[in-house]
């Protein structure tokens, strides 16, 4: 039975290699590519002196994540290899480690983007709480 690869998605250079190399590790493989529209930067309650419409901060961000999986379908496409792609929202890693838990995931492939320091501090790292957490085995690809 071939396994079943999830391959987080969102369209950076590490993402872009992980996916490749996803292809390349596992050549007999099913893959599952999720983009995650990132809702921890929306207001829980709408400011009302605003005039923007928090529903289409939510729709852009939706717009965003389908544009990145229309990426990750050409690199697909380029190995000639099908994908699923599924998109969510809320918090990146969350979402990944939902789906990791639920779909009967087999192995995570992640990009990294290899932040250090400060930068890691600052902006975090998806790719650690994913690796920390996953119940599949993870590699990271940087």
């Amino acid at each position: 039975m071939p396994s079943r690869i999830l391959v987080p998605f969102n369209d950076t250079e590490p993402a872009r290699d992980a996916l490749a190399h996803a292809f390349e590790l596992f050549p007999d493989g099913e893959f599952v590519v999720m983009s995650v529209a990132d809702t921890t930067s929306l207001p829980y309650i709408p400011n009302t002196a605003d005039d923007a419409d928090p529903s289409a901060e939510r729709h852009e961000l939706l717009d965003d994540a389908a544009n990145q999986l229309a990426a990750a379908e050409a690199i697909a496409d380029e190995h000639g290899v099908d994908i699923d792609t599924r998109t969510r929202t809320g918090t990146p890693a969350q979402e990944i480690l939902s789906v990791a838990e639920r779909d009967a995931v087999d192995h995570v492939v992640i990009g990294s983007h290899g932040r250090s320091g400060v930068a890691r501090l600052l902006l975090g790292s998806v790719d650690e709480v994913v690796v920390r957490h996953s119940p599949v085995p993870v590699t990271t690809v940087r």
